[in-house]
């Protein structure tokens, strides 16, 4: 099996035997359910909140799968095996295990009652949820341990060769780089706000403007130049991100897991900051004061070379400085 396969099927699999272990077992108990559902609990046990039976599955696919495609985008962009993401597959192990047991108990909780309104869940099933969660959280961190492509020491910058530039000649590098995982999170967003909407006032319209916002911003163009670097969206010059050149040190490229830089979107970390749109190749810029930028685009390292060379050929001697 190739690597990339093996990979997203090492990701991808709890998720699916989650969902497929719900909907066996909601298929099994099928004629022992009422109809709607107990499937929310309070403090003492107690069923506060109901779901039709069609509709619980259709929440089950979604949240179970839809989890599973959010997990595995990501992978699939990275080169250097699992080891680097080996708190994302841990994390995505861990969640599904969480999922699968409690939709499979809510189903258990709810089976030969007469009336919704009368099922109830004791707390200690919240126990065990979080221990199925910690069990698979730690196979999930052992499988891609493992892997064998994750010897690769992705903390450790490659050597950037400078681009052959005249002095007085001009160049620009750039390229647009999107993101499955904020469109993806935007347009979910979108359509939940649009479902409350219909269902009634509150805060659906709120969930359409951010994910309306979040949306376009999927996709930037990330551009270098004798100003330095930019990065902008797709569809508008506005807003943009610019970093002047003579605030960028060196610049180097090597490749980067989104959950290692903090998560998707724009993130600020320990000792800088970082625009994330997936996981993979990286631009980093180490800053006059002394803090750290990354991106995550193709072909970083022509990026780092030309702002290398820009660097060094436009900054004064120092011999000619004031």
């Amino acid at each position: 099996m190739r690597p990339v396969r093996r990979r997203a099927l090492v990701v991808a699999l709890p998720f699916v035997l989650a969902w497929a272990v719900v909907v066996a077992t909601f298929a099994g108990l099928r004629d022992r359910l009422p109809d709607p559902l107990a499937t929310h609990f309070g403090a003492d046990g107690k069923a506060d909140g109901f779901t039709g039976t069609g509709a619980f599955l259709s929440v089950v696919t979604a949240v179970l799968l839809g989890s599973g495609l959010l997990t595995l985008v990501p992978t699939l962009r990275l080169t250097k095996g699992l080891g680097v993401q080996r708190f994302a597959v841990a994390l995505g192990y861990g969640m599904s295990g969480l999922l699968g047991y409690a939709f499979a108990a809510l189903l258990f909780a709810n089976a030969d009652a007469t009336r919704a309104s009368r099922v109830s869940q004791p707390l200690w099933q919240l126990g065990i949820a979080l221990a199925v969660a910690a069990a698979m959280g730690a196979l999930g961190w052992l499988l891609a341990s493992r892997d064998a492509a994750s010897g690769t020491d992705p903390g450790k910058g490659a050597a950037v060769p400078r681009l052959p530039l005249a002095k007085g000649e001009a160049a620009t590098w750039t390229r647009s780089v999107g993101s499955p995982v904020l469109l993806a999170v935007g347009a979910g967003t979108t359509l939940l706000g649009a479902v409350l909407v219909a269902v009634g006032p509150g805060t659906g319209a709120w969930l359409i403007v951010i994910g309306l916002i979040c949306t376009p911003l999927a996709r930037c163009r990330v551009t270098v130049d004798r100003r330095g670097l930019a990065v902008a969206s797709w569809f508008a010059p506005r807003p943009r991100m610019r970093i002047p050149l003579d605030r960028i040190e060196r610049a180097t490229s090597r490749e980067a897991a989104a959950l290692s830089l903090g998560g998707w979107g724009y993130r600020i970390r320990g000792g800088g900051s970082a625009l994330v749109f997936r996981s993979g190749d990286a631009l980093f810029l180490t800053l006059a004061t002394g803090r750290e930028f990354a991106v995550t685009v193709d072909d970083a390292a022509t990026a780092a070379a030309l702002l290398n060379t820009l660097i060094e050929r436009d900054r004064p001697a120092a011999g000619e400085r004031g």
